[in-house]
């Protein structure tokens, strides 16, 4: 009996072996073809009804229900909050993988004129606003549901499970933290690595971007309340001004990035708010500021928070004013892009896009919440192109309109690049 069980594994690891040094796979393409069609009605309902961060709750019912009707697909229950969590399970044994797509919308009225564009509001802050997937997160699960349905087909030959993570708040950046905080990849459901994408406006369609190793900022903030004396706008020497000393703290910060942080060291302080006093002969109590603040390596992230308290600090004593009061969030970490899991992805995107269509782009200073997960596992997040031949539309833009074409080239993408993990891993293991 043992030596049958031996035979049997051995035979099991020469079929995934054989698969990794270059055996037929499935054909995606055309399995992505076969689902084009639905995943862009998702992507058209989905677009149609966007729901801003840990309000998820109809996309979140729609996701459950299109994966229900997945053969092999199973839904994982657990305190997700207005996510949803399932994964394929492969008819061969072998490693389990993770994808995880953002689901959450923007605050932004819709100008595209879409015959499915959003007509949505809700409330924010006590305003009432538009809503609108401006960030592509309706691009994100319909690929994803696209590629479930793809390897769904192939799952008898599949070694190994697919988690897919559906992922609340990535724009508030509370939704990757929510979900492993809750067990996201806890016990068995543990991924070897994680993946995702990102589309892009950037890259035509057809064209997929990757950058190794760190790849996007921290992302602080903080709210600064600048304290003085109020009085007449005419007898300022009466006062302590808040206005002046707020405007001085502004210009010492852009100080503290330019003679304080090694300049090999990238670093950002925007202050985006000022607020104070409601008349122009009036000197009022006190200033509020607000501003983000992107660094990329912890040690210049925790120096800055410290110089900014320092530099407000300090001037307001110089100034004679009450200590001011620095709220400082430390957000979501940079993202670092496993080089070695980044190489391997991009022999996958050379076989699938083509040589010239595998594009290198320069770490930036914006956020992503996935950046968590690359802290537990390898992780790897590549932008997907899709921008047409006309004229290019931002992210974050109320006329953010992704070509619908790169739908089907982000499931077949998506599909291979799990199905070689998959397999990789497998050939792998003892």
């Amino acid at each position: 009996m043992e030596r049958m069980r031996a035979a049997l594994s051995a035979l099991l690891f020469a079929s995934v072996a054989a698969h990794a040094a270059g055996a037929e796979a499935p054909n995606f393409r055309e399995l992505a073809r076969r689902h084009e069609a639905e995943a862009i009605a998702d992507r058209r309902w989905f677009h149609e009804r966007p729901e801003l961060a840990m309000r998820e709750r109809e996309t979140a019912a729609r996701l459950r229900e299109i994966l229900a009707a997945v053969p092999g697909i199973e839904i994982v229950e657990g305190e997700w909050g207005t996510g949803v969590v399932a994964i394929l399970r492969g008819g061969l044994p072998g490693p389990l993988v993770a994808w995880r797509a953002d689901i959450d919308a923007l605050p932004i009225a819709e100008e595209t004129g879409l015959p499915f564009a959003s007509t949505r509001t809700d409330t924010l802050g006590g305003r009432t606003i538009g809503l609108m997937h401006a960030c592509g997160h309706d691009i994100h699960m319909s690929v994803a549901l696209g590629a479930a349905r793809a390897l769904s087909d192939a799952r008898l030959a599949m070694p190994g499970s697919v988690l897919f993570v559906f992922q609340p708040a990535e724009e508030t950046g509370e939704g990757a933290a929510a979900m492993i905080e809750a067990g996201v990849f806890a016990g068995d459901r543990l991924p070897e690595c994680v993946l995702a994408l990102h589309d892009h406006p950037t890259l035509r369609v057809g064209q997929v971007g990757s950058s190794a190793g760190w790849s996007s900022a921290n992302v602080d903030a903080f709210r600064l309340t600048v304290k003085g004396k109020g009085g007449h706008g005419a007898y300022p020497h009466e006062t302590i001004d808040p206005v002046t000393l707020a405007s001085r703290m502004v210009l010492a910060f852009n100080d503290i990035v330019a003679r304080e942080v090694d300049p090999n060291k990238p670093a950002v302080i925007s202050i985006g708010s000022i607020h104070g006093g409601s008349k122009s002969s009036a000197i009022p109590d006190e200033v509020v500021l607000s501003a983000t603040v992107r660094t990329r390596d912890e040690e210049t992230r925790l120096a800055v928070k410290q110089k900014i308290e320092r530099t407000a600090t300090g001037l307001a004593s110089a100034a004679g004013a009450p200590a001011p009061l620095v709220d400082y969030f430390l957000g979501t970490p940079s993202g670092y892009n496993d080089p070695a899991l980044v190489e391997e992805v991009r022999e996958v995107f050379r076989r699938v896009v083509g040589p010239e269509n595998d594009l290198e782009y320069p770490p930036g200073m914006g956020g992503e919440d996935f950046s968590l997960y690359g802290r537990i596992v390898p992780g790897f997040q590549f932008r997907l192109g899709v921008a047409s031949d006309g004229a290019p539309t931002n992210l974050h833009s109320a006329t953010f309109g992704p070509d619908e074409r790169a739908i089907a080239i982000g499931i077949e993408v998506t599909s291979e690049v799990l199905w070689d993990q998959l397999v990789r891993r497998s050939a792998r293991r003892p």
